[in-house]
């Protein structure tokens, strides 16, 4: 038995006139070109050509390419393009991908893009693509591509109504924008440390005055903080200061006080061995209430952190009281120190005292006077209160 065309356009075999006739292998040979054909062939390339499976595939292989094929408008696809899926290579001006089955939310369920004049207001669905059919919805460039931003810091700034530029960043560190009209953008970088706007009669918590400082410290109204940054000094003048708190403050010329109150460290603490007096904690007055327990030695310092040679200086003075009770057993500061070294005070009346006072209270004032680094000299008394 043997096939033969049934023609050149589409050939396709048929059974030869000389065969017997059988309808089974007649269908056989029609469809899959070869009587001997097994059906349950699984790869393409066995098909025989010609025949009806072979043109039909080779139909539906063609049709499977043409809509996987992208072109220069648009494609749906499960991964972007890449140049290398166009002839010649290159992806296209105006290509549009749309990601088949990614983060979108699956193929385009509607139109994907209308084209109209006005921008559409209704009857839109994810994805739509709007084209401007006579361009009179859109002025000038609609959006400024990245490429106009040259460096970090540069900004986007409106030079007229509906338009923009780049202003970019100051060229030095510490410099700030300020309002400018002579400039195309209305906008100015300018030293903030040297930017200085005189501000004249101000209000403030010490009265009206005449100040200069810089834009970053005047920009608001001035307060008693802006002060403690201020350059410079002020003078006072008959001002009256309610309840200020005042860190380290120097006061020069002659000063004239009416009433003052210092702070005093009372504690129920008894006298005995080394007692340190901490300048920076305890102040100028410190009263132990409890009746001394033994003979002791003052050690004088800044506090436990700092000694007083760190926060005293050379040339200055100052003067502590140390109120210690006493019982029926007089004890008495036998030793001073200063920050741990021992040191041999002028007492008043040229003779250091050999005990205390019974059911008293012993006042020791001692005026330190530092005379260089660590160099000290101290003059003591020894009062009785009773």
């Amino acid at each position: 038995m043997a096939t033969e065309s049934i023609g050149e356009l589409i050939p396709t075999a048929i059974p030869g006139y000389a065969d017997a006739a059988d309808i089974q292998a007649a269908l056989r040979a029609y469809h899959y070109g070869s009587y001997s054909y097994s059906p349950a062939n699984t790869s393409p390339s066995n098909l025989v050509s010609p025949s009806m499976a072979k043109t039909i595939y080779d139909i539906q292989t063609d049709i499977t390419a043409l809509e996987n094929r992208p072109s220069s408008g648009g494609d749906v696809a499960n991964t972007a393009p890449v140049p290398g899926d166009f002839t010649p290579s290159g992806i296209p001006n105006g290509y549009i991908w749309v990601d088949q089955d990614g983060t979108i939310g699956g193929q385009p369920t509607s139109a994907t893009s209308v084209f109209t004049n006005s921008v559409p207001t209704s009857d839109l669905s994810t994805g739509v693509i709007w084209v401007d059919k006579d361009a009179t919805e859109i002025v000038s460039n609609p959006y400024i591509p990245t490429s106009a931003i040259t460096a970090k810091g540069d900004l986007i700034v409106g030079t007229a109504n509906d338009a923009a530029s780049v202003l970019n960043v100051a060229a030095t560190n510490g410099y700030v924008l300020n309002v400018s009209s002579s400039t195309t953008s209305g906008l100015a970088w300018v030293d903030s440390a040297t930017s200085a706007q005189t501000l004249t009669n101000k209000s403030i918590a010490l009265g009206s005055n005449t100040v200069t400082g810089t834009i970053a410290e005047f920009n608001t109204a001035v307060t008693d903080a802006d002060f403690a940054t201020q350059a410079g000094s002020e003078t006072l003048t008959n001002k009256t200061l309610t309840s200020p708190s005042i860190t380290a403050p120097v006061i020069t010329g002659t000063a004239s006080i009416w009433q003052i109150m210092e702070n005093a460290t009372v504690s129920a603490t008894a006298a005995t061995g080394t007692v340190n007096y901490d300048l920076l904690t305890n102040g100028a007055v410190t009263y132990y209430t409890s009746n001394a327990s033994g003979n002791w030695t003052l050690n004088i310092r800044g506090d436990g952190s700092n000694t007083l040679n760190s926060v005293m200086s050379t040339g200055k003075s100052l003067t502590i009281a140390f109120l210690v009770t006493n019982g029926g057993t007089a004890y008495y500061q036998s030793a001073l120190t200063i920050d741990g070294v021992s040191i041999t005070p002028k007492w008043q009346n040229g003779a250091a005292p050999s005990s205390g006072n019974i059911n008293s209270i012993d006042i020791y004032s001692i005026t330190v006077i530092k005379t260089g680094s660590a160099t000290y000299t101290a003059l003591a008394s020894q009062t009785k209160f009773a």
